[in-house]
């Protein structure tokens, strides 16, 4: 009675006390504290990604989400959930997995992103938002495109509607990108941008797309249609600044392509405005200025362009291709301006230097992605290997140098020299160029300039067979007396005598009209014109006499020795009108004839005063051709002038 009366009360409080006990410390274990270690976990997890540990990183997001163990420490070995005691069940937070694919994107870990992407539209399908950016990263990083078109497809849609707009568009968006690789797609792609336009004709999203669409097939009629629409766009007032970025420079581009500056620029500037930090806008606005010959504008637009592309989370195809472009261009406008700062040797070899470095990132970048199959062989590649190559062929000298790079020393070509391994690596550029300019039909695509080049390198360091590059420029400059010359030359070399003398022949010729064209007067006032056209008359008269001279001694006729003994007569008296101040031509065997008084050049010799015309290459072949002089032991009978123009002039 006593228990019952008085033990009961005291007992029932207890009771009382740990039930409420328990169910304060059960409440707070379950909504305290569950969601506050797990979110430690979660928070643990995204420190680890963002150092790289992606494997702990990774784990510490289960254990937040499945649960964890209590009472065990990281470091038991073992499996730790199973052989715990008593595992915590994880609080979920659906938001922590789009935290993940963000973090594990930022690093650049692919897989793992789609993972947590995949997690997260698991537990939220009807996420629209989230559903469109997975999709767009399947399509523009990690290039999987079928991937990205199921996502969109597997998309809950409400209502009866068949086809969601922005999931449609998406999808567009994505057979656009796949077009990249399967032309075949781009019909995909309009099929759906043509779908959203026929429920709303006034969709900005979709007239862009569209416009992308036949900008990028280069539909010239399409383009033309659609394009009254855009006359009266507003700069920065758009609801799609990326996509209105792209398109808007794609304009700008087709007017540049026709020769509308003026509707060039204001598409241009509409872009700039649309979005800033795109990369499209700044690339054309390059070109622009390219074309308007502002170095310094287009310089800055290039610099812009690098530095938008920087900020791209994952080059595209296009991406890419700007990227190389932009810097092949800043190499262009930094060679070309060591072209013209010569007079400041220091300022020229920094730019060269410049332009060298910049072209070399741009083929590093090409040749990786080529060797990934993400870009093709095409002729905007070809030409920065042909410019590159360029910078190596003229070195450390100016364009007007070039007329007869020979004037060097003989040494300067030796193997092993400087000036060798430069000539050597542009020829080997000029190669890859070839390559990439080749449209499968044997024909080479190079431009008449940089075959010559590349026939020069082989024809002085004697390393390939520069008769084939020589008379390929000659078919398509048949008029040009240099490509002549350097042709003939170079078959006499090769002791092709017959064919060498029909193109001294016709070089003569076109030496004549290019006379007749001036005035038909040698002017030694025109000091340049007339150094040029009296060294090439020299050359290509004495070398038609050694090449008649050659083949007469080979069993010719009579009529060959008397052609010879005349041509080497014409290129002595063409010897005459040589003027000392052509003291370049000297070390070419061209010696000057007269000084500016029209007296005759002497010089000493064993206490005598010889005329200095006995050293020339026609008076002692004239000589040896009338049996007047003898050839030294080991010395060709016919002395030649080996030496061609360099380079070839735009006449």
């Amino acid at each position: 009675y006593r228990l019952l009366r008085e033990g009961w009360p005291v007992i029932r409080t207890i009771l009382v006390v740990i039930s409420v006990a328990w169910v304060l410390v059960a409440i707070s274990f379950m909504w305290i504290y569950r969601p506050i270690h797990a979110e430690k976990l979660y928070r643990q997890g995204l420190e680890s990604i963002s150092v790289d540990e992606v494997e702990e990183g990774i784990g510490s997001f289960y254990d937040a989400w499945d649960g964890w163990p209590l009472f065990r420490t990281d470091e038991v070995s073992g499996d730790r959930i199973g052989d715990a005691p008593v595992v915590v069940k994880g609080w979920k937070n659906n938001a922590r997995w789009l935290d993940y694919a963000r973090s594990l994107r930022r690093r650049k870990h692919w897989d793992s992103a789609t993972r947590f992407y995949e997690g997260y539209l698991t537990v939220k399908p009807e996420d629209k938002d989230i559903r469109l950016e997975y999709a767009d990263f399947l399509s523009r990083v990690l290039g999987q495109y079928g991937r990205a078109v199921t996502v969109l497809e597997e998309a809950p849609v409400s209502g009866s509607r068949k086809y969601d707009r922005d999931y449609t568009l998406a999808a567009g968006d994505v057979y656009m990108d796949w077009a990249e690789d399967d032309p075949s797609k781009f019909e995909e792609a309009r099929f759906r941008y043509a779908k959203v336009l026929e429920t709303s004709r006034n969709d900005e999203r979709a007239i862009l797309s569209m416009m992308r669409y036949h900008l990028r097939l280069a539909d010239q009629d399409e383009i033309e249609t659609l394009l009254p629409i855009f006359d009266r766009e507003v700069p920065g007032k758009t609801q799609e600044p990326s996509l209105a970025a792209e398109v808007f420079a794609g304009l700008g581009e087709y007017q540049l392509r026709r020769g509308n500056l003026e509707e060039s620029r204001r598409f241009i500037d509409l872009g700039l405005a649309a979005d800033p930090l795109a990369a499209e806008p700044s690339f054309v606005d390059a070109a622009y200025w390219r074309t308007m010959g502002n170095e310094q504008r287009e310089m800055s637009a290039l610099r812009r362009t690098l530095v938008n592309l920087e900020g791209i989370e994952s080059l595209s195809r296009r991406d890419l291709e700007m990227r190389i472009l932009t810097l092949g261009g800043m190499g262009g406008v930094q060679a070309e301006r060591s072209y013209r700062l010569t007079e400041d040797p220091s300022t020229a070899a920094e730019s060269r230097s410049l332009a060298m470095n910049n072209y070399s990132k741009a083929l590093d970048l090409y040749e990786d992605a080529a060797e990934r199959n993400q870009l093709g062989a095409a002729p905007e590649y070809g030409r920065l290997y042909m410019e590159l190559g360029d910078i190596l062929y003229r070195g450390s000298r100016s364009a007007g140098d070039l007329s007869f790079i020979m004037s060097e020393t003989p040494e300067s070509y030796q193997a092993g020299s400087e000036r060798y391994s430069e000539l050597l690596r542009a020829e080997e550029y000029y190669n890859r160029a070839e390559e990439l300019y080749d449209r499968g039909d044997g024909t080479s695509r190079l431009p008449d300039d940089t075959l010559y080049r590349r026939a020069y390198i082989r024809y002085i360091l004697n390393s390939g067979d520069s008769l084939v590059d020589f008379y390929r420029v000659a078919r398509r400059r048949p008029d040009d007396y240099d490509v002549r010359l350097a042709l003939a030359t170079s078959l006499l070399a090769g002791e092709d005598y017959e064919a060498s003398r029909s193109q001294y022949a016709r070089t003569l010729e076109l030496l004549d009209d290019e006379l007749r064209r001036t005035g038909g007067v040698l002017n030694p006032l025109e000091r340049q014109g007339h150094e040029d056209l009296l060294l090439r008359y020299i050359i290509a008269w004495n070398n038609l006499g050694v090449s008649r001279a050659r083949s007469a001694a080979r069993g010719g006729s009579e009529d060959d020795y008397a052609a010879a003994l005349s041509a080497f007569t014409m290129a002595s008296e063409y010897h005459d009108e040589v003027y000392d101040y052509m003291g370049s031509l000297i070390s070419r065997g061209a010696v000057g004839m007269r000084d500016i008084d029209d007296t005759r050049l002497v010089e000493a010799s064993d206490g005598q005063n010889l005329l200095k015309e006995k050293s020339t290459y026609p008076y002692r072949n004239r000589l040896r051709l009338l049996g007047l002089e003898t050839a030294e032991v080991g010395e060709d009978e016919y002395l030649m002038y080996a030496d061609i123009p360099a380079d070839i002039q735009n006449r």
